[in-house]
């Protein structure tokens, strides 16, 4: 993370200092509170409406964030971009960089996610009224211990607010017993077992419930306007919930307080008299209401019979961000709030966490570590920042780019990812040795719209130098002691002055950090949840390149940037992706091998899978619904992902894809939580808005035309 101290004023005259004023209101009346974060240069972290940011030396697009909240768990994000590029200062000099990574222990095995669930049935009832709905409750703060074959303590945590806890890797094989808390603090029982390599990527725990815990009680806690109490932002350090804690009718604590999960959801199991009179005590940060515990039913409680009790904080919302603006030393504009693309996404309003997170979502912690495994960086502090780190160039340095380059050939080529991020992209390519193939990509800004003036302008920018957001380097190489010294995927991201970031903002919805915000895309086979943030955890991530899918971009008619003027140099990348691969069997090399059939070098854009031909054979619309749909959001990312989720060779059916493309289901884990990437959702509804012959398709192929509401509440 980028400094957020210092000792600026709006007074300093230096072309550096931007001054960032913001502009909220609460509609209950609340003190709002500010938190300050950049990416790069430094900012002053100050609890006020403005503040001084001190842009870093060089060219480039960067980032400001404010955090504002209103002590009664209601939070707003906003994110601005200033360029540096008009300042005409100079990127820092830097000392070339090199260093070593940590021994590893390495060994053959995969990673899994453990989900810890209620066992109960939890119909929830609208607070207004209404048909209740099953909602699946995910329990926060459940104490696990991972006991190896030798019954010795391999792995300790608690679950998150998601009710996860994402293991370390387990050995390949190797059956480990699982013991778990009824609840917070609570003494440890076996909750079952889980052998490595036999859980694709989830393994869902229900709690055992011992007799004695007569009383289920569950229920919902949001606010004034559907938003939940607190926020989860790991570039913020922010993790804030509501609790509840169950009460006797004089106030004796009968259950310990727990977290309300992501969601909004909890649920609490108790030892209470049949006819307990009983209280809820509810805590959203500086709020607090006791509220009634509903009687017992007929006979007393009993745990075949749960209780709802559900909760509207009618005294807060989320605080309204009314502007933001930036302003130079003598007072003019400098840039624009980042607005993300809405109105058009497949589902509701999504939160920062509700896309590029379904694989995993990383910390500072963890991000230094994966980039200490691959000797990016020399060391950690204890906040997760980064001592001794490599730029840019000494990446460019090692991999034989130019300027460095030998006699290795480079290969470029520059597009916009219409589909995909919107972003211009940069792209460069080479193969210093059979072992060592590398790619890097530098962005910037994407077009609004998709007319070819608007295209141009965006491209314009690269070959003018301008508004970079972020490079990201990718390299297949050997690092020594991981993978059996075999070659494997590796990420990392610069930032426009070449310093190496540990996060990135790939689609407007919050900073996300490393590795995690790779692998939502290209996959990650032995990563699920997260990188663990202590030891010297393994960099191998499983992960892939993607094929570069000219279906899903645009191209400058600018003369050399077109796309018939690139298609060799898109082809040779291609190869280098190929050249990747385990074989040619793989899912990403039957893609390209696919395109390619013909011999030319120009991708096929008609290409159509054998599956999809023969469902197309036995129903006609099968290969409209495979080139608007699957070809143009979906086929690259699932490819990186393995032969499970390869839409080429896997026709779609609602019983495959619904829940996770259509949502509506109880599992609100994963409803809707598909596409992973808010321009790909975008894109989606787009083209079917356009073009009403494609409803009946995506309602065959994937169960529904339009996503479906979370049941009872939203969870975002």
């Amino acid at each position: 993370m980028a400094g957020c101290g210092g000792s600026a004023s709006v007074q300093d005259s230096g072309p550096s200092k931007t001054t960032l004023t913001v502009a909220a209101a609460d509609a209950q009346g609340n003190a709002l509170q500010y938190q300050w974060r950049v990416t790069s240069g430094s900012i002053d972290n100050i609890n006020s409406s403005h503040t001084v940011w001190t842009l870093p030396d060089g060219p480039g697009l960067h980032f400001a964030y404010v955090l504002i909240s209103n002590g009664k768990g209601g939070y707003v994000e906003q994110q601005y971009a200033v360029s540096s590029d008009a300042l005409g200062t100079t990127a820092p000099a830097r000392a070339p960089v090199v260093n070593t990574p940590p021994a590893i222990n390495d060994f053959s095995g995969s990673t899994v996610r453990l989900s810890f669930i209620s066992s109960s049935n939890t119909a929830f009832t609208p607070v207004a009224g209404g048909t209740a709905a099953n909602r699946q409750v995910y329990l926060a703060d459940v104490p696990v211990q991972i006991l190896d074959s030798t019954g010795a303590l391999y792995y300790a945590a608690r679950s998150d607010l998601g009710g996860d806890v994402d293991l370390p890797k387990l050995a390949a094989g190797q059956t480990y017993s699982i013991r778990c808390g009824l609840a917070p603090n609570a003494a440890l029982v076996g909750c079952g077992s889980i052998t490595a390599g036999t859980v694709a990527f989830r393994q869902r725990v229900s709690l055992p419930v011992t007799p004695a815990q007569n009383l289920r009680l569950f229920g919902h806690v949001g606010l004034a306007d559907g938003a939940l109490c607190g926020y989860e932002d790991p570039f913020f350090g922010v993790e804030a919930a509501a609790t509840v804690s169950l009460l006797a009718a004089d106030g004796t604590v009968l259950a310990p307080p727990r977290r309300v999960n992501r969601y909004g959801d909890y649920e609490i199991d108790a030892a209470v008299a049949a006819n307990a009179s009983l209280m809820l005590a509810v805590q959203c940060e500086s709020y607090s209401a006791n509220l009634a515990v509903p009687a017992a039913p007929a006979g007393g409680y009993t745990s075949t019979m749960p209780v709802e009790l559900s909760h509207v904080i009618a005294a807060s919302s989320r605080p309204q961000l009314i502007n933001m603006v930036a302003n130079g030393p003598d007072g003019n504009v400098r840039g624009k709030m980042v607005l993300p693309e809405t109105g058009t996404t497949m589902g509701a309003g999504p939160g920062p966490l509700q896309f590029l997170t379904y694989k995993g979502a990383d910390n500072a912690m963890s991000a230094c570590l994966y980039y200490r495994a691959l000797g990016a960086v020399q060391g950690c502090d204890a906040q997760g920042g980064m001592i001794g780190a490599i730029s840019l160039d000494d990446w460019l340095r090692q991999h034989g780019f130019a300027p460095y380059a030998g006699t290795n050939a480079q290969v470029a080529a520059t597009y916009v990812n219409r589909m995909d991020l919107n972003l211009v992209r940069q792209m460069f390519a080479t193969q210093k040795s059979a072992q060592d193939i590398a790619f890097y990509v530098c962005n910037h800004p994407g077009p609004d719209g998709s007319s070819q003036a608007e295209v141009d302008a965006a491209i314009d920018t690269v070959t003018a130098g301008v508004n970079n957001v972020a490079c990201v380097a990718m390299e297949w190489s050997v690092t020594p002691g991981v993978n059996n010294n075999q070659p494997f995927t590796k990420f990392l991201t610069f930032a426009p002055d070449g310093s190496l970031l540990a996060s990135v903002n790939l689609d407007g919805r919050g900073e996300k950090y490393m590795p995690g915000t790779c692998v939502a895309c290209h996959g990650g086979s032995v990563y699920n949840g997260r990188l663990p943030d202590q030891g010297n955890p393994s960099p191998y991530l499983g992960s892939g390149f993607l094929p570069f899918d000219t279906g899903n971009y645009l191209f400058s008619s600018a003369p050399g940037l077109s796309e018939a003027e690139q298609s060799d140099s898109i082809h040779a990348l291609n190869l280098l992706v190929m050249a990747t691969e385990a074989s040619t069997t793989t899912p990403t090399s039957q893609l390209i091998q696919g395109w390619y059939a013909s011999g030319s070098t120009t991708l096929d854009k008609n290409y159509l899978p054998p599956a999809w031909q023969a469902a197309e054979a036995a129903t006609p619309g099968a290969a409209q619904f495979y080139h608007a749909v699957v070809g143009s959001a979906c086929r690259t990312c699932h490819a990186s992902l393995g032969a499970n989720f390869d839409w080429d060779r896997i026709v779609l059916s609602p019983a495959r894809a619904s829940t996770w493309f259509c949502g509506g289901q109880s599992d609100v884990a994963i409803d809707a939580s598909m596409p992973n990437a808010l321009i790909s959702s975008n894109r989606v509804a787009q083209r079917v808005q356009a073009d009403p012959t494609l409803a009946p398709l995506l309602v065959k192929y994937l169960g529904c035309s339009a996503q479906l509401p979370d049941p009872v509440y939203p969870k975002r």
